[in-house]
């Protein structure tokens, strides 16, 4: 291996070990790194194909720029409060990764 290729391992092997079980549903996470313990949470849902719209304009509109990826739920969290958007259909996988987003912020 070069030098870069091994810059690139040591320098990206932990975040890939931190955030390799958050596309499980099922894998154990810790709570420790809880902003907060108690939040204000809302739920709004929009039609299953109005999702990406819906998260790319608020994120815009909170000055976050936006995703530039595909997704099929969003979260926003500031302070106490946190939005959750998801599709009129959804599962417990989706909507339990962006509550954990309002509790833990950008843990992945």
């Amino acid at each position: 291996m070069n030098v870069l290729t091994l810059s690139l391992v040591f320098f990206l092997l932990p975040c890939v070990v931190q955030a390799g079980d958050w596309r499980d549903a099922y894998a154990k996470f810790s709570t420790k790194p809880n902003r907060k313990e108690t939040l204000v949470v809302s739920w709004m849902v929009v039609p299953t194909a109005k999702v990406q719209a819906t998260c790319e304009a608020i994120s815009k509109d909170s000055g976050l720029g936006g995703f530039g990826f595909a997704l099929d739920a969003c979260s926003f969290w500031r302070k106490d409060t946190c939005l959750i958007v998801t599709g009129a259909q959804t599962n417990h996988s989706e909507l339990g990764h962006e509550l954990r987003h309002c509790f833990q912020g950008a843990f992945h």
